[in-house]
C-alpha cells in the first residue's frame, strides 16, 4: 500500500503556482489535483468541477457549519476558499497523491494537520512590481482587485519561511523543474508503509 502523501503549493496570486501545478500533473502520473471550493466568480476558461467547485457564499457557510472542510479561509471579503474533507478521501481512495494549489494560510493549515505526509512549497517572485505585471497580463481583474491581491502578497511573503521549501520563480522552466524534482523525491522516498 502506498503511503498517502500531499503536495502543497502556495504563494501569492500571480506567482505561477497554477502553471507549475499543471506542469507537475503532466509529469507525475501518481498526482491528482485537489479541487477547492470557492465563492469567487469564474475566470476566463475555468470550469466548475475541474478548476474549482464554484458555490455561493450561503452554500459555503452551510458547509462550514457542517464541518465539511479540512481547511477554509475568507481570503478577501466574502470570497471564500476551502478544501472539502470528501475531496481528500476521494483522491486517496483512487490510490493517488494529492496536489494542492492553495492560498498561503490554507496551505499552512494543511501542513499542520498532515505534518508527516505533506510537502509544502512556497512559490515566490522577486518583486511586487513583477507580480503586478503578471496580474495585469492575466487580464481577469480590475485595478482595485489587483491592488488588493498585491497588498495580500506582501503579507503572504512573510509566511514563506514556514514552508518546507521556497522556490523563486524568475525563470518559469527552471522553477517547474526544481519543483518537479522536489516532488518526485518526496513521493518516491519511503513510499511503502
Amino acid at each position: 500500500m502506498k503511503k498517502k502523501k500531499m503536495i502543497i503549493l502556495s504563494g501569492p496570486s500571480g506567482s505561477g503556482k497554477t502553471t507549475i501545478s499543471n506542469y507537475l500533473l503532466s509529469k507525475i502520473p501518481d498526482l491528482k489535483f485537489s479541487i477547492s471550493c470557492t465563492t469567487r466568480n469564474i475566470r476566463n476558461k475555468e470550469k466548475h468541477g475541474k478548476d474549482y467547485y464554484f458555490i455561493s457564499v450561503k452554500t459555503f457557510i452551510s458547509k462550514i457549519k457542517k464541518s465539511q472542510f479540512v481547511e477554509w479561509e475568507e481570503v478577501y471579503p466574502r470570497v471564500f476558499y476551502g478544501t472539502l474533507k470528501s475531496e481528500i478521501y476521494r483522491i486517496w481512495k483512487e490510490n493517488k497523491h494529492i496536489l494542492f494549489d492553495i492560498d498561503v494560510k490554507g496551505g499552512l493549515k494543511l501542513k499542520q494537520q498532515f505534518p508527516n505526509n505533506s510537502l509544502s512549497i512556497f512559490i515566490m517572485v522577486n518583486s511586487i512590481k513583477k507580480l503586478r505585471k503578471r496580474l495585469i497580463f492575466r487580464n481577469s481583474e480590475n485595478e482595485e482587485k489587483i491592488n488588493l491581491r498585491l497588498n495580500k502578497a506582501k503579507k503572504e511573503q512573510e509566511y514563506a519561511k514556514k514552508f518546507d521549501f521556497v522556490i523563486l520563480n524568475i525563470d518559469l522552466l527552471k522553477a517547474k523543474k526544481q519543483v518537479t524534482k522536489l516532488v518526485s523525491k518526496f513521493i518516491h522516498h519511503n513510499n511503502n508503509e
